[in-house]
């Protein structure tokens, strides 16, 4: 029994050492390379904004999402674009991406509204005649971002 909870500690230290390792050698497990807010710097080592979703053109995405065009979808007709827009991302903690739309969104030109957080985090924004319902949803292995993009009724911007 005692050889027995040897090899299965063993075991558990050489499955948990070679999570850690990546295609470039040993990573910090508790590092944060994965935060969406570490912006990108550019040659010149200026910061490079964040990429924005191309249908709207006003709306910031962290690098590290995915877009899942299969969950996806876009309406546009003369003078309107809606839309829902689904992203995911692995390891990602949700309160970084939170903290990445709160900074972003306003530089955008998008009034924060309010927001809600339980399991999940509901960020709530307009902007001229859009409104903007970003919600956060963390899972086991995986953060999923849907985007829901439509018209204001309040016709308010700020």
């Amino acid at each position: 029994m005692h050889i027995t909870s040897k090899f299965g500690l063993a075991l558990l230290l050489a499955v948990s050492l070679a999570s850690c390792v990546t295609a470039n050698g040993f990573s910090n497990p508790l590092a944060s390379k994965d935060s969406p807010e570490t912006a990108a710097v550019s040659s010149d080592g200026k910061a490079v904004p964040p990429p924005v979703i191309a249908e709207f053109g006003d709306i910031p995405i962290p690098r590290e999402l995915t877009r899942q065009d299969d969950q996806s979808f876009i309406y546009e007709a003369p003078g309107t674009v809606i839309g829902v827009m689904v992203y995911t991302g692995h390891r990602i903690d949700p309160n970084s991406v939170n903290g990445f739309f709160r900074e972003q969104m306003p530089s955008q030109g998008w009034r924060f509204i309010n927001a809600y957080k339980d399991q999940n985090i509901d960020l709530f924004y307009l902007k001229d005649n859009r409104s903007c319902q970003i919600s956060i949803k963390s899972g086991m292995l995986e953060t999923r971002i849907i985007i829901k993009v439509g018209p204001s009724s309040s016709g308010s911007g700020g």
